[in-house]
């Protein structure tokens, strides 16, 4: 190849560059731009990761050929690291030493144990059984909860299950230690819902919040993306995105009045490039980036891996460790920490 064809192919190559770093540096910003007020700039979030991986190739291309232009995307991927911190967590290999009082909490979005779906199958009770009696969870929060399934919750005596009227769609909590106050946020024009409980584990006390924000009204498919009308599925997620960030700022308002140290199981149904997640971590401690191994996938859009199930704690509580567990019959796979008291 000429050195003028060379030269132009180059100019293409880091014109492309310039762009994937453009759009990564704005997808920095979601996290600080309120959705309310800019919905469609809240998409840009959902990119974040495979910009990511996009630049890391330009960042080699360059690097490969010895040229001046990898600082490019370099500069932009160390601003990430700093702002956000890393994608990928490598974790510890040290056994867990459990040392005082301690709790183990599990959040699962269970789909409605799979009720609505084409082939149910019988998965649903036989998985999650196994997964209770492997990890031996003290407390669960189980977001689409459904009064007909058939799982065996009898080793937690006590339990809250919170339905809208006439909701199929409801929320609970299982826990082998007692609860107090019990709580829901009951929001307005969705089958999206939040519910509280305060437990008492030997001599603390703890308020422990079941989350599940707006979901985006999407199939999680690229068919169902290439077949229907994109200003309308655009207009749908960036009005989600919206409802969200409303949601939460009810529930923190809420939070500021707890007299005891806070624990958050949750859907957010965003990833942590999002201001809801920036707005929650600001105030709790992100269990994943504390003790988490890998990417921390809990859903997949198709096979995009996303991270947008939970455990938050207040800074009083510290994580030991952290798991998201690799077995599911759900489209969410369950997360669960073991946390140090006070």
């Amino acid at each position: 190849m000429s050195k003028r064809r060379s030269g132009f192919l180059g100019r293409i190559i880091y014109g492309i560059n310039i762009l994937a770093a453009l759009l990564l540096l704005i997808s920095y910003l979601v996290p600080y731009v309120p959705p309310a007020r800019f919905p469609s700039i809240s998409l840009i979030g959902l990119a974040v990761s495979p910009l990511i991986v996009i630049n890391l190739l330009f960042l080699l291309y360059w690097l490969v050929g010895f040229r001046r232009q990898s600082w490019l995307s370099g500069t932009v991927l160390l601003l990430g690291f700093l702002l956000h911190g890393p994608l990928y967590r490598f974790g510890s290999n040290t056994e867990l030493a459990i040392d005082g009082p301690h709790l183990k909490v599990m959040s699962y979005n269970v789909r409605l144990f799979n009720a609505y779906e084409e082939e149910p199958g019988d998965v649903v009770d036989h998985l999650l059984d196994e997964l209770i009696q492997e990890h031996q969870p003290d407390v669960i929060c189980i977001q689409e909860y459904y009064k007909e399934h058939p799982v065996d919750f009898s080793q937690y005596p006590y339990q809250f299950t919170h339905f809208r009227d006439g909701s199929a769609l409801g929320y609970a909590i299982f826990s082998k230690y007692p609860m107090t106050a019990k709580g829901s946020f009951d929001f307005d024009d969705t089958g999206n819902n939040s519910v509280y409980t305060d437990l008492e584990v030997g001599g603390n006390k703890l308020r422990l919040y079941n989350l599940h924000l707006q979901s985006l009204g999407i199939l999680p498919t690229v068919d169902y993306l290439q077949n229907n009308d994109s200003e309308r599925t655009r207009k749908r997620m960036a009005d989600g995105f919206a409802r969200q960030q409303e949601q939460l700022e009810v529930i923190l308002e809420h939070m500021t009045n707890s007299p005891y140290p806070i624990l958050v199981g949750a859907d957010l149904n965003n990833t942590p490039f999002s201001y809801v997640y920036r707005k929650l971590n600001k105030q709790l401690v992100d269990g994943f980036r504390e003790e988490g191994r890998g990417l921390g996938t809990t859903f997949r859009f198709d096979s995009y891996p996303l991270r947008i199930d939970y455990l938050f704690a207040d800074s009083s509580l510290k994580f030991l460790d952290f798991q998201t567990l690799d077995r599911t019959f759900s489209d969410h796979y369950p997360v669960m920490a073991t946390l140090k008291l006070p």
